[in-house]
Order: C-alpha cells, then sequence, then structure tokens
C-alpha cells in the first residue's frame, strides 16, 4: 500500500471514498457522518490545498482517506475528560477517515492510520488525537489496538456531536 498527499485530481475519488465511509456508518445505524454533515467535497478540497489530505492506493485504487490536522482544534478544547500530554509544538489530529467499500474489514485502515503515525511522527509531532462516534465499535477497536487511549468526550456543535477522544503519546 503506498501512501500519498492527495491532490485536487484525487478528488472525486476520495468523495466516492467518503461516501462508502458513510454509508458503511448508516449500515451501522450510526448518526456520525448522516444529514448533510462529515466531510463535504469543499471540506476536502481544502484538506488537499492544506496538504492535509492523505491517501491511500492499492492496485492503483483509492482505498482510504484521512486528514492530518495541524493546530488548535476548538471542539479538542472543550474536552469533558483531559488529554494526559500537552507538546510544545502541540498536536496533530486524525480526522475524516475513509475505507473503500471494496476493502472494508481487510486490515485497510489499521495500515493506513499506522502509516499516518509515522507521517506525523516524521513532521515532528509526539501527540496525535482522534475521536469517533461512542458507538462506532469497529473505529474504537482499530484506534486502541494502534495504541491509542481513551481520554474522554468531545462535542461538536452538530446533531449526535458527541464523540469519544483518544490520544496516541509517542517517545
Amino acid at each position: 500500500m503506498q501512501i500519498q498527499l492527495a491532490t485536487q485530481k484525487n478528488l472525486p475519488e476520495i468523495m466516492e471514498v467518503i461516501e462508502d465511509g458513510r454509508a458503511f456508518l448508516k449500515r451501522q445505524g450510526l448518526p456520525q457522518w448522516q444529514n448533510g454533515y462529515g466531510p463535504s467535497e469543499a471540506q476536502m478540497a481544502e484538506d488537499i490545498a492544506n496538504q492535509f489530505c492523505f491517501i491511500a492506493i492499492l492496485k492503483g485504487k483509492i482505498v482510504a482517506v484521512a486528514s492530518l490536522i495541524r493546530g488548535v482544534d476548538p471542539v479538542y478544547s472543550e474536552i469533558t475528560g483531559a488529554w494526559s500530554y500537552e507538546d510544545e509544538i502541540g498536536y496533530i489530529a486524525i480526522h475524516r477517515v475513509a475505507v473503500s467499500r471494496d476493502f472494508t474489514k481487510q486490515g485497510i485502515a489499521r495500515q493506513f492510520l499506522t502509516a499516518l503515525i509515522k507521517v506525523a511522527q516524521e513532521q515532528g509531532y509526539k501527540d496525535i488525537r482522534i475521536d469517533t462516534y461512542p458507538d462506532n465499535k469497529p473505529m474504537i477497536k482499530t484506534i486502541e489496538a494502534l495504541g491509542f487511549f481513551y481520554c474522554g468526550q468531545v462535542h461538536f456543535p452538530i446533531p449526535a456531536g458527541g464523540r469519544n477522544a483518544y490520544q496516541l503519546v509517542l517517545a
């Protein structure tokens, strides 16, 4: 699997993967990314322009997408609980993770997130944060398997905006 920054020409295929993720969440009965909420084409285009958006390519096809967002996330500043570590250079957050429907249940999310953790580390980050809907069991399992630990709840200003917040602190 090849990991690289996305370009604007990747946007149509990225949105297909995002829609696969949205459909997967809906099949689980989760409100995350539903009813017009979740990653939009404009948001993904902005992530690409800011060099935040990464893609995983396998057999010439984009199989996963996520954004590594640098800087303070206002939602993460209002945690019910506590982050265990604050680094002087700040943290990086992994957002908007989705896997193509053709590649689910093959360990792609775990491999991709492992690669993104390495990218974050190469960029000098020791503090990596991620969140997910409290009932998104597959994502929670993946996050915890990668060594992230639960720190509390954050709340996005949208319906059903409560999320479990996790942190990974690298040595």
